[in-house]
This record gives C-alpha cells, structure tokens and sequence, in this order.
C-alpha cells in the first residue's frame, strides 16, 4: 500500500430509523403468581390447540413471502394469498380483521381499551438446496420433533400461536379488559416504512407485546446500522494478462451470517492455483474447496448460517473466503478491492475489533457486533453489506463518525483503482424498556412455566417492531440459551416449544386482556 489519497467518494447518510427511549434504571419488579385459573386455561389451550397451531403454521410456511428488493405494495402474488389466509382463518375463529395490505389486523373483543400483539409473516429468502425438503413445506419427518421450514422461528410459528391462544381466550367467556389486536406486518425483514405509514392512521395500541424474539422478557433492543459500499465493476480486466480475481458473491440478506462464499480467478496459472491451495490449507478450516476449469478457478467456502444479530452462532462463509484469497496481491479489480476491505476492517471477528473506533460494549447490552453479509452485482457496481448492531453507550452520531473515520482511513490507503466509489451508511439507536407496565406479568408467567425461578429481563442484538410501538416488550418464541434458527438455512421449532409457547401466551394474554376471576 502506498498510502496515496483517492478522490472522496459519493456518501449517502441515512437519517436515523427510530427514536432511542432509555430507561434509568430498572424497577425493582414484585411477581405476583398468576391467577391459578389463568395458568390452568394456558395448560388446556396447548392440549386442545396444540395440532390445529401445527396445521395453520404448515399452512403458513407454505406462502413463500420473502423479498429480494423493497416491496412497494402489498399486491405480490404470495402475500395476497397470505392476506386472504390470514382473513379467513380469523375469521373461521370468530376474530375480527382489518386488510391493510401490508398490515393485516386480527381483534379479539370491543373494549376502547386495546392490547397489541405484533408478529411479522414475511420471511428471509433461502438458499433451498441446502434444505433437506422444500423449505416452503412444513418438515416434521426429517428430525422427529423439530418442525423444519422458512418461518417457523421467525415468525409464522408466532402466527400460528398467536390465533389459538388468542381462540383459547375468547372460549374462557371471560369479559374482555382490553381489546386484543394481533397485528401481523408482512414488511419487517426488508423495509420498515410500510409499517411505519401504517401507524400513522392507525394510531397502536397503548400496551404492546411483540412475539419476535425471545423470553424470558425482552426489553432491550441493540441499534440497527448498515454500510453498503460499491466498487465500479466497469473495465474490470481490461488489459490484464495476469490472473485476476473477475467474481465474488455471497449472502442473500443483511440480517443473515452467509453460509456459502464463492470467488472466480480468471487467467489462472499454476502458480496461483499453487498459491491458492496453500492458503486454503492454512486458512479454509476443511470448508474452502478450488476447481479448475480451463483457465478459471472456482473457489468455493461454505460454513452455518446465522442471523446477524447473533454472529457468534454462525460460522461466516464471506470473511473465511476473503481471508483466503487475501494472502493474493490481486491487480485492481472490484472483487480485490471487496475482499481487501473485508480483510482489512473486519477480518474474521465479530465484534468490529479492526474496523477503526467503532467496537465498544454496554454492561446490559452487550458488545457491538459486526456482519460482512452479501456480495452482490447491481448496477454495473460490486456492492458489500456490512451490517453492525450496536448497544447503547455511544450516541447515533459518535458511531456514524467512527464508521467514516474508518473507512475513510482504509480509502486513503488504497492505490487508485483498489478502493470504492460510493458509500452508504445507516445507523440507528437502540431501546431500553425495562419501565413497561407489563413487563412484571409476562416475567411471571415465563417463570411458572419453566420453574426459572430466577428469570430476569434481557436484551437483544436484533431489531423487532417494538422499536415502533409504545410500550412495547418482545414476550417469545424462542427461548433464551438456545441456538437461534431463524435466518438461516436450518430453521425449526419444536413441537414442545409450541406447546409451551401456546400455554404462556394463553395465559399471558388472560392476565392483561381480560378481568381476572
């Protein structure tokens, strides 16, 4: 590197997507047992809804709602059948319902008090030929008592328990305290601003829980943040005679740890098939495999998907990949130029230990993580995603400056034709909801059901809709300590975990819904 400055690239700086809501301090919580009625109406729910639940998720994961790009309606094929599912399933139930095109609306009851129940039917695209079965036909052979399919975590199982629990309530004839609305968005994993223009007519409920993440109660929230940067795929090898690197691609999301990474040598000699495979062999862990043909090389990494809030649980195919063919001194080219970014500020940690000043950490929240997730061409350009989840601590612009400042510093460096063109950055603020009103019943309830006597609250590094909501808490599905499945490309629930979640929703739902006994 000879440190000579290119011209500043184009930057798009994104505006904040929420408002950060911090709480002090947490309240000292004094549990109350539920009602005993209540906990005995959770238990009967799961013995008498447990298989119809499993039929309607089978039924929703066979909808394949998932989107490359941003969705500008609600009119796509897929979702339309989602909608009118949602429609008569409701209403087969005796629920009301409100089609709001990417926001369908499923109530219980008509007091002017309201509860919200917020749970998304979108999912993240999948790579199917990793997926023993169809991944859009509910799986409950291949492991025996996992049910396998896009959405089952994340968050058509949600659906599913949502609407019996919601059927076991309305069969207690108890009178109803607050009006219970179970909002599904069908835009919360690609845009948000769909959800958003929703709310702005349709003011929520003043008292939300969201059934998005895990228990025992959510009530923190780490930052979303996001850098797109773009290499010109224009001339790329003109004039090369030595091998090059003419392709990468991986990931198909931002919120997904890529399982699979590829690459493409063109004008390859010995020499470098040589040099690559001793890379391999001292970087590629068993998981990067080269193939020649003719004067091309392949290369190929795959390792476990993941969602990218959590990229620990996952094994990044992208970054093992770059850290192989990084050992090369590639001539200029947009691929080089990707890899050499990955390898520089990211490597193969997670937690932005090489990307400048931006690492730092929040006693409650946790670490910043960082993602390299998808290497895609768009328009005559090479893009990178990076995402980053970011607790509180630092303030929304501090963060943003150290995510310039370090790819600034990187551009700088870069011989002309080695570095990008364009650059955007999106950094949001985190969420602190220990103070909810409802955070004490939900917590109470999680703990007679698992016998966790000492559950206590906890934060998250994804992003769920309680960023928009008031009041608003991630109560389930998933259970704390367990590998989260959702987004990737082995997603399941279990069929205990769905009978638990039905009987902790049951009577979740009695005890802020309706007039206790």
């Amino acid at each position: 590197m000879t440190g000579r400055t290119l011209p500043v690239p184009t930057l798009l700086l994104r505006s904040p997507l929420v408002v950060c809501l911090l709480a002090i301090a947490s309240p000292a919580w004094s549990l109350p047992e539920p009602a005993t009625e209540n906990l005995q109406l959770g238990e009967a729910a799961a013995a008498r809804y447990l298989e119809p639940t499993i039929e309607t998720l089978a039924d929703l994961v066979s909808f394949r709602t998932f989107k490359l790009e941003q969705p500008a309606d609600g009119e796509l094929e897929e979702y339309v059948k989602i909608r009118r599912y949602l429609a008569e399933r409701a209403a087969e139930l005796g629920f009301d319902v409100e089609d709001h095109g990417l926001v369908v609306v499923v109530g219980l009851g008509d007091s002017k008090d309201r509860l919200g129940l917020v749970t998304h039917g979108d999912v993240q695209p999948v790579d199917a030929s990793q997926w023993a079965k169809d991944p859009f036909t509910l799986d409950a052979e291949t492991e025996p008592g996992r049910l396998i399919g896009r959405g089952t975590e994340d968050d058509k199982g949600a659906i599913a328990v949502a609407l019996y629990a919601m059927k076991a309530v309305a069969d207690s004839g108890r009178p109803m305290q607050r009006r219970i609305e179970l909002i599904v968005s069908l835009s919360e994993e690609l845009d948000w601003n769909p959800f958003r223009n929703y709310l702005v007519d349709h003011p929520p409920p003043p008292l939300n829980v969201v059934f998005d993440s895990s228990y025992p109660v959510t009530v923190a929230e780490k930052a979303w943040g996001g850098v797109d940067v773009f290499f010109p795929l224009w001339g790329d090898g003109l004039g090369l005679e030595e091998p090059w690197l003419s392709h990468l691609e991986a990931g198909t999301g931002l919120s997904i740890v890529p399982s699979r990474a590829s690459a493409t040598v063109d004008r390859a000699t010995e020499a470098i098939e040589k040099e690559l495979g001793t890379a391999i062999a001292a970087y590629g862990g068993g998981l990067v495999t080269l193939q020649r043909t003719g004067d091309q090389l392949q290369i190929s990494a795959s390792g476990t998907g993941a969602h990218s809030s959590v990229p620990e649980e996952g094994d990044n195919a992208l970054t093992r990949l770059a850290t192989v063919l990084a050992t090369v001194d590639w001539p200029p080219s947009a691929a080089a130029g990707v890899v050499r970014l990955i390898d520089d500020l990211v490597g193969r940690g997670n937690y932005a230990g090489r990307f400048g000043d931006l690492a730092y950490q929040d006693e409650f929240m946790g670490r910043l993580t960082l993602t390299a997730a998808r290497v895609r061409s768009k328009d005559w350009k090479l893009e990178l995603g990076i995402s980053f989840r970011r607790p509180s601590g630092r303030s929304r612009e501090a963060v943003m400056a150290a995510t310039l400042d370090a790819l600034s510093a990187w551009q700088r460096e870069q011989d002309p034709g080695r570095g990008f063109a364009e650059l955007e950055v999106s950094v949001s603020d985190p969420i602190d909801q220990r103070d909810a009103p409802h955070v004490a019943t939900l917590l109470s309830v999680y703990r007679h059901y698992t016998g966790q006597a000492d559950a206590q609250p906890v934060a998250i590094g994804g992003s769920t809709h309680a960023k928009l909501l008031p009041g608003a808490v991630n109560f389930g599905p998933s259970m704390p300590n367990t590998p989260y499945t959702g987004h990737s490309e082995h997603e399941f629930v279990t069929r205990d975990q769905v009978e638990l979640n039905l009987k902790m929703m049951t009577a979740a739902l009695l005890e802020l819904a309706t007039e206790t006994p």
